[in-house]
């Protein structure tokens, strides 16, 4: 890009910045004056209402040389830009506002004009590097998640809390679940408080603690598959040990490493994709137990978790132990199997382990990597009624 050109476009982001400004001081005089809303909730919606705005803009003028090429590409940068320009807008403004208005007493709108003039310039550069090019997707979250070298890998305190939190699920299963009732959503005495989703499956979230240096993941999943038996259920699993492959969209390959009668060792190499996509080589311990003639339970540990680069090339390789991308650090699954009138009950507890996201951006990026590990439960399910039902 030619120095003129530059000006040109940041001629032009300023000319749609000011678009924005008109949008967002009128909505928050809306707001503040006539509905009468908070002015912190009301800064907060005004900046959401000019962040659209400014993107439509941006999109169709500042950066019209750059196309997305394709609805798709276009809800991406939309993300993105929410992801940079909306967290630096709202959480910038928010706070100046907060800092001028709610300490200094300075008015809504000039509190509200500073803020605006502090975020521009970034506001500019994030959009010109990081969302309006075709690689952004992998460079937005390299820069937003990617571990330095000296925090890589879990901490010691994020491991101790995931070892803790772990055991007490695993006090459960390994006592033959004599230390509290066989299926999760009989713990309470209460109903499920998640939703129907497709395929039959319904999920829903444990709501684990927070951990240092960490995010953990709770999820429980179930189903019922009609016209079934537990042993025709338990022989199906193991017999397809080692297969998974050939059923499972998120396993790209899998092998029966050991077998050692209902032990098995189980190489599978995975992948989870939302937003960005990230391959892994895992191995996991599997463990069946049968509890009589209706009920009966699996353990599966990861035992090992290899972030590949250059996944699906001739260059692919594993990570080196501590300089993966934190998405996945620990993986196991519980599963709860009861032969019932009609079929089999099938309910999977699913925990895993993930590094933590920047406070800036927890609002926004928590749910996205929560949905990652929720709808990789939800897929194995409704894929292994199909196959069951089958």
């Amino acid at each position: 890009m030619t120095l003129s050109s530059g000006l040109k476009r940041w001629g032009v982001f300023n000319a749609v910045g000011l678009g924005g400004i008109v949008v967002q001081l009128g909505v928050l005089t809306l707001l503040v004056s006539v509905a009468r809303v908070h002015y912190l909730a009301a800064t907060a919606l005004a900046v959401e209402a000019a962040v659209l705005h400014n993107f439509w803009w941006h999109q169709q003028w500042t950066w019209k040389d750059r196309p997305s090429g394709s609805r798709r590409g276009t809800l991406g940068r939309l993300l993105r830009f929410h992801l940079l320009n909306g967290a630096i807008s709202i959480a910038g403004n928010v706070a100046i506002v907060a800092l001028l208005t709610g300490t200094l007493h300075v008015p809504p709108l000039v509190a509200n004009m500073t803020a605006i003039v502090t975020c521009a310039l970034l506001n500019y550069a994030a959009s010109d590097v990081m969302v309006f090019r075709s690689t952004a997707p992998l460079v937005v979250w390299a820069f937003l998640l990617a571990p330095s070298p000296a925090s890589a890998g879990p901490a010691p305190a994020t491991l101790a809390a995931w070892q803790r939190y772990d055991a007490s699920i695993d006090a459960c299963h390994a006592g033959a679940l004599s230390q509290c009732p066989f299926f999760v959503e009989d713990r309470d005495g209460t109903a499920w408080r998640g939703e129907v989703i497709r395929g039959g499956v319904r999920m829903m979230s444990l709501g684990p603690p927070a951990v240092p240096g960490g995010r953990l993941h709770h999820w429980v999943g179930s189903i019922f598959v009609p016209r079934a038996t537990l042993a025709e259920v338990l022989k199906r699993l193991e017999d397809g040990a080692g297969h998974e492959s050939r059923s499972y969209e998120d396993v790209l390959d899998s092998r029966l490493l050991a077998r050692d009668g209902d032990r098995l060792r189980v190489f599978m190499k995975l992948r989870r994709t939302n937003i960005v996509t990230v391959t892994y080589n895992t191995e996991h311990d599997v463990v069946y137990r049968r509890l009589g003639p209706t009920r009966a339970t699996a353990r599966s540990v990861a035992t090992k978790i290899a972030e590949l680069a250059d996944a699906g090339t001739v260059k692919e390789h594993e990570k080196a132990a501590g300089a993966d991308s934190g998405f996945l650090w620990r993986l196991n699954a519980y599963w709860r199997y009861e032969e019932t009138e009609g079929g089999v009950l099938i309910e999977c507890e699913s925990v895993s382990l993930s590094r933590s996201v920047p406070a800036l951006l927890r609002p926004i990026a928590n749910p996205i990597i929560d949905r990652i590990a929720r709808e990789s439960l939800e897929r194995t399910l409704r894929t292994l009624k199909k196959l069951l039902i089958a």
